[in-house]
């Protein structure tokens, strides 16, 4: 639908555009009409899926293969990378994360641990009597401390943009809808320009072809198969 809405210019092309539009929105309404509470009464799809998930004997956790991620990864964090512990604590709900962002700044880091004077409820919080005293209405004691030690920054476009995480989010999406309604006119380009000449006079003269009886049953199906070749 979208695709159709940029050639509005033409009215010829938009008023075609648009039919095959309102052709594939129809065929997905109809699909989840159909599929859906055929889904909830018998749950083909869901054991149907998992056949297939484990003929892959795909690995899931550390051991799972890079498949897409070989290929998007390098541009994914030349754009942004988001901090995976901030997502542990929210999904773990931790309350502090609400006031952490999401986008990832430092990308090396390392813990060092130190011994500190630390202040404790009381003497029975101190590690050990020998490490253990008070100064006023303070007691203290001695303890290990880790600390992080940010060594580098990350390299990605926002890792230094004053910008909310509900801001960057924005950018991205308008950005990714732009990139997205990009693609398909140029794809509807394509396909327009391969579909001309001697290509579409093909492809009519085998969609309009009529088989003989008692073959003619296999008109639409041909012109379906072809179709879904192209």
């Amino acid at each position: 639908t979208i695709v159709a809405l940029m050639q509005s210019g033409d009215r010829n092309e938009f008023r075609r555009a648009f039919a095959g539009a309102t052709v594939h929105d129809f065929f997905n309404w109809l699909s989840v009409i159909i599929l859906l509470p055929v889904e909830a009464a018998s749950g083909y799809l869901y054991h149907l899926t998992g056949i297939i998930v484990k003929s892959f004997d795909i690995k899931s956790g550390e051991d799972a293969p890079d498949l897409l991620k070989v290929i998007t990864d390098p541009l994914t964090k030349l754009i942004i990378q988001l901090d995976k512990s901030v997502i542990n604590d929210i999904a773990t709900g931790d309350p502090m994360a609400a006031n952490k962002s999401l986008i990832k700044e430092w990308c090396k880091t390392t813990t060092s641990v130190a011994e500190k004077n630390v202040t404790v409820p009381s003497e029975l919080n101190c590690t050990s009597s020998e490490f253990c005293w008070s100064d006023g209405n303070n007691t203290w004691t001695l303890k290990n401390v880790s600390q992080t030690v940010n060594l580098e920054k990350c390299n990605h476009l926002f890792v230094n943009a004053a910008i909310s995480d509900l801001g960057v989010g924005l950018i991205l999406l308008a950005v990714s809808l732009i990139i997205l309604c990009t693609c398909l006119i140029l794809i509807v380009k394509l396909l327009n320009s391969m579909l001309k000449g001697q290509v579409a006079a093909v492809i009519k003269k085998i969609i309009n072809t009529d088989f003989r009886y008692p073959f003619g049953w296999l008109t639409g199906y041909i012109a379906l198969a072809v179709g879904a070749g192209m």
